[in-house]
């Protein structure tokens, strides 16, 4: 190839493109997602067919819960950078809640912004649901409680800049 590039007075280019921010599926195919469990991989493998074996509420809520932390994982590129924006913002009962911002003119990220905050939304419920589920010593009584942790934890992982609701109701930027 190199002598017919001699002989004919040929050359290659490449061109080489930077991309700044990677996507959910950028991290996906480069291995940056948290790896499934153990115990993701065996509920994953396992087939039921109809009429055979019943699920029980737990295993409901363990499937439930893990298909919402899998959708969390897929939209935390869009949460993050709505956060960053000012468009949602982290409020009590452990909810994102939509947030004034320059994007929502946009009627189309003003669309992506209340679809991402309805599934996060879910997907929280979701996972509390289970963590209700899974531990005998909870119960329906309990949840105020275990969305107040919810809350403390998301409002200590917020990033500086990103907006987050007191306990009384005050809204201000971390």
């Amino acid at each position: 190839m190199t002598l017919a590039s001699a002989a004919f007075g040929c050359t290659f280019t490449t061109r080489t493109f930077n991309i700044g921010q990677k996507t959910s599926l950028e991290r996906q195919l480069m291995g940056e997602v948290e790896p499934l469990t153990e115990e993701e991989i065996l509920l994953s493998s396992v087939r039921a067919q109809t009429g055979s074996l019943s699920m029980g509420a737990l295993d409901q809520a363990r499937l439930r819960a893990i298909a919402a932390r899998r959708r969390q994982l897929f939209n935390r590129d869009d949460v993050d950078e709505l956060k960053k924006d000012g468009c949602l913002g982290e409020g009590l009962r452990a909810a994102l809640v939509a947030r004034p911002c320059e994007r929502s003119a946009n009627s189309e990220a003003a669309a992506l912004r209340d679809r991402v905050l309805g599934e996060e939304n879910a997907d929280r419920q979701a996972i509390i649901d289970w963590a209700l589920a899974n531990d005998p010593l909870l119960t329906a009584a309990d949840r105020p409680q275990i969305e107040a942790l919810y809350t403390r934890m998301l409002r200590e992982a917020a990033r500086p800049g990103e907006w987050v609701q007191s306990d009384h109701g005050a809204w201000s930027r971390r």
